[in-house]
């Protein structure tokens, strides 16, 4: 079972920033600047998708129409979908750091769903374009319901190789006479891609939450996992990646 619309690994969003990694291979000659940023932002916010493409590569025709569909699909889920864009600090390679956030809401079937989302990203830029990208971190929530349920999410932004780390989501207020059930799953590489929601098999969460310890893989990367929560007030659903590295 899945909350739909599902968030999936942001979606869209990866896809427009994160999620084109191999856009332009090319070395940067320049930095992100401020300005860039802000128009970039301005951009996405127009609901333009050719504008958008424009300014994350130059253009051939096959990935800039993967873009463009890509931020289509993200603004029919969520119609009024609005980013933040802001530079972090640089890498130690050099490379820029761009935070991206996003806000959005819908309605399907009289419920309604609420979208946060968050992602870090490691990029180069030749001052006019964004280039190369890394995502250092994400996380996507979406609410359904009466409110926003209040809900820690405590998960290691990223691991050794092969180390084991505690994956711990729980409700902030107490339960009292509520029932809460949910489930956790890993997300495969295509319900990634395509922003499918995973089958969930969900249980009754009797201690107020999720509380797991996960085998990271021996190889670096990534693992990408979905939450699910169910509260007689509302739904969250939760896609989250941890980053795999051999070294910190």
């Amino acid at each position: 079972m899945t909350a739909t619309p599902w968030p999936g690994r942001l979606s869209a969003l990866v896809a427009l920033l994160g999620g084109l990694a191999l856009l332009n291979a090319s070395p940067a000659s320049a930095r992100l600047t401020t300005g860039f940023v802000q128009q970039l932002e301005e951009a996405l916010n127009s609901g333009d998708e050719s504008a958008v493409a424009t300014l994350v590569q130059g253009g051939d025709g096959l990935v800039r129409s993967d873009l463009e569909s890509r931020y289509v699909q993200l603004r029919e889920r969520f119609p009024d979908s609005r980013w933040s864009l802001s530079l972090g600090p640089d890498q130690a390679d050099g490379r820029s750091t761009l935070e991206v956030k996003v806000e959005g809401s819908s309605s399907r079937d009289g419920r309604s769903f609420r979208l946060n989302a968050s992602q870090t990203l490691a990029v180069n830029s030749d001052g006019t374009t964004l280039g190369e990208q890394e995502v250092l971190s994400e996380e996507s929530v979406v609410h359904s319901g009466e409110r926003d349920l209040p809900v820690s999410l405590m998960v290691p932004d990223t691991v050794l190789t092969g180390q084991r780390y505690d994956f711990d989501v729980l409700m902030d207020e107490p339960l009292t006479d509520a029932v809460l059930a949910g489930g956790l799953t890993e997300l495969t590489p295509e319900q990634l891609s395509s922003g499918e929601g995973p089958d969930l098999k969900l249980g009754a969460l009797n201690a107020g939450g999720i509380f797991k310890t996960i085998q990271a893989p021996y190889r670096p990367g990534s693992q990408s996992w979905a939450v699910l929560l169910l509260h007689p007030q509302g739904t969250v659903s939760i896609s989250r990646m941890v980053r795999v590295v051999n070294r910190l």
